[in-house]
């Protein structure tokens, strides 16, 4: 999978003017062997209904509502399917703030990451918000809790030096998605993060296909700006000109990482660059998380395979909806 990132340990200038970022990434970037790898979920869907989320949007970035479903195409690997069940979505959100909790947060993003206390207050009353950090692994900080206030809180609260070294994403949240696989209704994860991740390589061979058929929407917001500034004009030594180029590699197949998670699931990857941005990005994400339509259709093929998925609508609008689905086997009762 594009963006998911084999890192090997770096040996970084010891006397450069970014000498902060290159002590994150001597810290948060260690050798894969020395992770552990968390098993996979496997995610299916019923065997009389496979149900899509999708997020509509016109040309000028406004969300479409007032849709039925004869507005609404549905493919499954390519042919059209009858849309069975459609449900303009009101139902009540489960929205998981997702933290990378580690040295670059600390150092680098703790003020803009506690703007999304606003994101929080722009939700509806009946939403339900968790807080989870993750560094070597995924914690829950929060529970699932329509307790806003008490939500805001822990995220004020919430303590950068609690993370490891490592930074292990997708293996993070991969353990968030089993989590979730037990709750009822549309869920958003909101990964807050740099994009970079040392996870074990095995992790990648199910990545790819557990992301792309999670009922699960995930929205990225980048924090990795500070990190990508670059070194004061200077001269420099060829060893610190190695370590800066292996700096930009690494940050750039995060901001990959980024958006394939975004994309694979219907969501929106976002790198605001500054307090604005932040404060509008974090804006944009509370509406999205309300206006969903869901759409229902039923299997035409029990083959136990990835099955890839189309939404569009008559109108030609943006429609943003996870990318597959695992179909059951024929012997699944």
């Amino acid at each position: 999978m594009a963006g998911l990132i084999e890192l090997s340990p770096l040996v970084f200038a010891r006397r450069c003017q970014w000498q902060l970022i290159v002590l994150f990434l001597t810290v948060a970037c260690p050798a894969f062997s020395q992770a552990q790898e968390a098993p996979a979920p496997t995610i299916r869907v019923d065997v009389n209904r496979v149900n899509v989320g999708a997020v509509v949007t016109n040309s000028g970035g406004k969300f479409v509502e007032g849709l039925q479903k004869s507005d609404f195409r549905v493919f499954d690997n390519g042919a059209e399917q009858p849309i069975t069940e459609f449900l303009a979505n009101d139902d009540p959100a489960q929205v998981v703030l997702m933290l990378e909790c580690g040295p670059s947060m600390f150092l680098f993003g703790k003020e803009n990451i506690q703007k999304a206390d606003a994101l929080i207050t722009s939700l509806a009353p009946a939403d339900r918000v968790a807080v989870v950090c993750y560094s070597s692994g995924a914690t829950v900080q929060f529970e699932l809790s329509a307790d806003q206030s008490a939500s805001r809180l822990a995220l004020r609260e919430l303590n950068f030096h609690i993370g490891s070294g490592d930074l292990n994403l997708t293996q993070s949240l991969l353990a968030v998605f089993a989590w979730l696989s037990t709750v009822p209704g549309k869920k958003t994860v909101i990964l807050i993060s740099s994009g970079v991740d040392s996870s074990p390589p095995e992790i990648a061979s199910q990545f790819q296909a557990n992301i792309s058929a999670s009922d699960v929407r995930v929205l990225t917001v980048s924090t990795s700006k500070e990190l990508k500034k670059p070194p004061k004009k200077h001269k420099r030594s060829h060893q610190q000109k190695e370590s800066r180029a292996q700096l930009d590699a690494i940050l750039k197949n995060g901001d990959n990482l980024l958006r394939n998670l975004a994309t694979a699931t219907g969501g929106r990857s976002y790198f605001p660059k500054g307090p604005k941005e932040y404060e509008k990005t974090y804006a944009e994400i509370a509406q999205l998380v309300r206006h969903e339509y869901n759409l229902s259709f039923a299997p035409q093929s029990l083959d136990g395979k990835l099955h890839t998925l189309r939404v569009t609508t008559i109108h030609g609008h943006r429609v943003d909806y996870r990318q597959a689905y695992l179909a059951p086997p024929a012997t699944a009762n």
